[in-house]
This record gives C-alpha cells, structure tokens and sequence, in this order.
C-alpha cells in the first residue's frame, strides 16, 4: 500500500499536472500586417517543466496548437510561458484552441494519457488601412530674430524660420 501511495504522483493519479493560466495576444488589435504573437501562461505542479513539443496548425480561421511539457520528480510549482507566432493573416476573425499535455523524463518525455488543459481565445486581424500620402507643401511666413523682430535675414546671427503649417527651425548661417 505504501508503494501504491508513493508511485501516484510519478504515474499522474490524483493530481492536475498543468493547467493553462492565461491565453493573450499582441499587439492587441492586430491587422493584416502585423505579425501576431500568443502567449499562453503556463503553471506545473512540478519542480521543472521544460518544453517537450510545440506545434500549430492553421485550417481556415480556426488555429489549433499543442504543447507538452516534461516534468520534474519534486512537487514545487514551475510556471513558463509559451510564444506562437503567426505571420501577417487575412483580415477575419479567428479563434485560437490550446491543448496542455505534460510527461515524465526526457525531453522528450513520455506523454500522459489525458491532456492537462484546453484554452481558446480569439481575435480580430483588421483590414491594413495605410496612411494617405503627405506632401511637404510648407511655405516660409516668416523669419524672426531672437527679439522677436522680423528680418530679411542676416549672416552669422541665429534666426528662426517660421512657416505656414506650424513648424519653426532654427538657423544660423555662417559666412
């Protein structure tokens, strides 16, 4: 029976190994340009838990993705964090489904006969709208001296320019 007792936790009876903390995305609101990244906060009942097996797939708007993580023999809590990267996907709404699978050795480690967790979150990726041309049509209004007086403008003393869409520079022109 004291066998029994002390194998439970290495065989995975009676306990969650992992369980996914929290789903998040950046940037926030991606759109169709933006390369896109998902966190997934990860927590073990265990003393190490490196990672084993990444992977994603993409069908339509729907993204599936698996990790598996190896676990260590003491019972201490290892949280991690795993990253998927998507590049730039078509404007649409999409949904992204976890599964958190943990196993005993390795890497690579044996997997468990049940998955650990299962997440989803989704996201909009909006249409890329670009910025319209902007033509650099400033005119100069004035030219000030340092007292604040108009000039025509004069060498090697600082004068600033100001023009017609706000901007001012300052000059000194050394002969």
């Amino acid at each position: 029976l004291l066998l029994i007792l002390l194998l439970l936790p290495i065989i995975g009876f009676g306990q969650m190994l992992g369980s996914i903390t929290s789903l998040s995305i950046s940037p926030v609101n991606p759109n169709s340009t933006d390369t896109i990244y998902i966190y997934a906060e990860l927590s073990f009942s265990s003393s190490s838990c490196p990672l084993d097996i990444q992977m994603h797939s993409i069908i339509g708007n729907n993204i599936t993705a698996s990790t598996q993580h190896c676990l260590g023999m003491l019972s201490a809590i290892c949280n991690t964090t795993d990253t998927f990267k998507f590049n730039p996907l078509p404007a649409g709404s999409y949904t992204f489904d976890l599964t958190l699978s943990s196993g005993f050795g390795g890497p690579p480690c044996t997997p468990g006969f049940v998955p650990d967790d299962y997440d989803t979150i989704t996201f909009n990726v909006s249409a890329f709208v670009g910025i319209e041309d902007y033509s650099n049509n400033k005119e100069l209004v004035k030219r000030i001296d340092i007292f604040g007086r108009e000039t025509k403008g004069k060498k090697n003393k600082l004068l600033f320019y100001i023009y017609n869409d706000g901007t001012v520079e300052k000059k000194m022109i050394i002969e």
